[in-house]
């Protein structure tokens, strides 16, 4: 599997930089995180889910759309943007910096808009991954679950769908 958008990603700068401002935000944080452990999980859950529905999809659009799905956190802590559409506007300009094509940019930056909150078609590549970034969650099994503010239908107390 070669995933040439995904490792530009990484290798890119301006996402790196990002990425440590997000850690650094979040350092005291002691709900879940979003550091690469959440992004990675996102990607293969996602590709799971695709393959168990026999959904074919361009796995490094699903990578590099959970490599940048919560970028937009940073502007979240910074000014309360959405973070959803803050990443969005992030990751096309990081997509546009590493020449990702426009096809490419097209469906990422959907998947980033839909992973907060989806109500299509149950079986499209944004569905399965608004599901992946609720299953990466382990909230049967932490800390924080009677501290959090994340709603109860949202939460993922269970091994599986």
């Amino acid at each position: 599997m070669k995933l040439e958008l995904a490792n530009k990603i990484l290798r890119n700068e301006r996402y790196s930089k990002l990425v440590k401002k997000l850690e650094a935000l979040e350092k005291n944080r002691i709900f879940c995180g979003h550091d690469m452990e959440h992004f990675m999980s996102v990607a293969r859950i996602a590709v799971m889910l695709c393959a168990e529905k026999s959904l074919e999809v361009d796995k490094d659009v699903i990578y590099s759309a959970a490599l940048l799905h919560d970028i937009g956190r940073v502007e979240e802590y910074i000014n309360g943007s959405p973070h959803d559409l803050a990443g969005a506007e992030t990751a096309a300009e990081i997509l546009d910096e590493i020449g990702c094509p426009e096809d490419k940019k097209a469906d990422i930056i959907k998947l980033i808009l839909s992973h907060r909150c989806y109500g299509g078609e149950e079986s499209s590549p944004e569905s399965i991954f608004y599901t992946a970034d609720k299953l990466s969650r382990l909230c049967f099994c932490c800390k924080a679950k009677d501290k959090c503010n994340w709603p109860e239908n949202k939460r993922n107390y269970k091994i599986g769908i």
